[in-house]
């Protein structure tokens, strides 16, 4: 029994190392694809989830432009 499981360890290990080397040579010269930005949308007012989720962002920034100011001597 121990040796159908150490012979089925070896074998897995042969495989992942054989997909790891095809997987680095298929796609050496493959261009990278522009990633599309999207824009928030406002939340709408019977959306609060997302109303709560934007008002935390703006916070967020606000209190980074505040604590930029204050570290300007």
């Amino acid at each position: 029994m121990r040796y159908f499981i150490v012979i089925g360890l070896i074998a897995l290990g042969v495989v992942f190392m054989r997909q790891k080397s095809q997987e680095n040579s298929v796609t050496p010269n493959v261009p990278p694809k522009p990633e599309a930005t999207l824009t928030p949308r406002p939340a709408s007012e019977h959306n609060w989830a997302k109303s709560a989720i934007d008002r935390a962002q703006e916070v967020k920034q606000q209190v980074k432009r505040e604590r930029a100011s204050n570290e300007v001597p």
